[in-house]
């Protein structure tokens, strides 16, 4: 509890709605919650890398590949990225110092920290509004974009702090959900080269038996893309949330 104090103090972002709406918690807890869970969420970051690097193979020229929701990095095969384009752009709302670090060592690797729903100010101060997003759609030099374990969470806290400090209601909140998950589709289907979209495609909860306890869509009842390729990943071990649930979900990778 102490170093994620101390992480929260010493990090710094340039978007100060990501510290008012607890974006920066998050990123935060979810590094912390990774290393608790390093045995079960490895696995899930190699296929993420390996996913990314079938993806590169698309892209008939390798100038600029731009990852969307970079975060921590651990899911990026970032060194051979490096190699094979001319510029990595890593962007997310928040970069703490281990991900900094990591991008350092490599003289083409850009973190950028963007608001990728370009939306939040507005949302931030009780406006449940959302756009689509225009950075880098008129960037010519990108031949590859990855949305990387990012589309499922868009609304999760933005709605969170509709309903705690404006008074929103369910189903305002779950519009507002809706929309910034449809945006960012629109967003990436805009850009011209190649797109690949990983990301949750369900949520499995189970008791301590085994058995099935409740299943939920992360999409919000959006239709997603068609899934080329998927693994379980376990979000939940036993014991990291409650003694007596465990959560997995399937991840699906798509191309756009």
């Amino acid at each position: 509890m102490l170093k994620e104090l101390w992480q929260y103090v010493s990090s710094t972002t340039e978007n100060p709605v990501a510290k008012k709406m607890g974006f920066l918690s998050e990123a935060i807890s979810m590094e912390a919650r990774a290393k608790r869970c390093k045995q079960s969420w490895g696995v899930h970051y190699q296929n993420c890398q390996k996913a990314i690097l079938r993806a590169s193979q698309r892209a008939v020229q390798k100038r600029t590949v731009l990852v969307l929701g970079a975060g921590s990095l651990h899911d990026i095969p970032l060194g051979i990225l490096s190699a094979q384009f001319d510029k990595v752009l890593l962007v997310d709302l928040v970069f703490l110092n281990s991900a900094r670090s990591i991008a350092q060592q490599f003289d083409n690797v850009a973190l950028i920290e963007h608001d990728i729903t370009e939306s939040l100010e507005r949302i931030c101060i009780g406006l449940p509004v959302v756009d689509t997003p225009m950075a880098w759609l008129d960037d010519s030099s990108i031949d590859l974009v990855v949305s990387l374990n990012l589309i499922t969470q868009l609304p999760l806290i933005p709605v969170r702090w509709l309903m705690e400090h404006f008074e929103c209601s369910e189903q305002e909140g779950d519009i507002l959900g809706k929309q910034l998950i449809l945006a960012h589709l629109l967003y990436l289907q805009l850009f011209n080269g190649e797109v690949c979209l990983i990301a949750d495609r369900e949520g499995i909860e189970f008791d301590s038996d085994g058995s099935e306890v409740e299943r939920f869509d992360p999409w919000w009842d959006i239709e997603s893309p068609q899934v080329i390729e998927s693994w379980q990943w376990e979000l939940m071990p036993l014991g990291e949330h409650s003694r007596h649930r465990y959560q997995i979900n399937r991840v699906g990778v798509s191309f756009l």
